[in-house]
């Protein structure tokens, strides 16, 4: 199980990494809900699009205790490890490359992304 405070710390390979939310200018915000199975983008008033952010933008990422983000995997919706974060967290991470960027609930399986340009 992922933790709290994601797996993108510290990691020269990731195009993803935890930054602290203290003072960040957040390009977005991704929140999760009890009882509601998909991702609400701050950027979108139906919660349905996905954010565009610049290249080294900053997401905040806020999860419930039922739900998580963790990068998935395969040819059809890649990702990065950094794109990472546990049940029940607040977490800013920062993209530093451009490209879509894939994510789903373990618990649930429903699916979000982050495009950077």
């Amino acid at each position: 199980m992922p933790d709290a405070a994601g797996s993108g710390s510290g990691s020269n390979t990731n195009k993803v990494t935890t930054v602290s939310c203290t003072g960040a200018t957040k390009a977005a915000t991704v929140t999760t809900e009890e009882g509601v199975l998909h991702y609400e983008y701050s950027t979108d008033t139906t919660g349905a699009t996905p954010p565009t952010i610049s290249t080294g933008g900053i997401v905040e990422f806020k999860t419930s205790a039922t739900h998580n983000v963790i990068p998935t995997t395969g040819a059809s919706f890649p990702s990065d490890p950094g794109l990472n974060v546990g049940f029940n967290a607040d977490v800013c991470l920062k993209f530093s490359t451009a490209g879509d960027f894939n994510f789903a609930c373990i618990t649930h399986g429903f699916k979000g992304k982050i495009i950077v340009q």
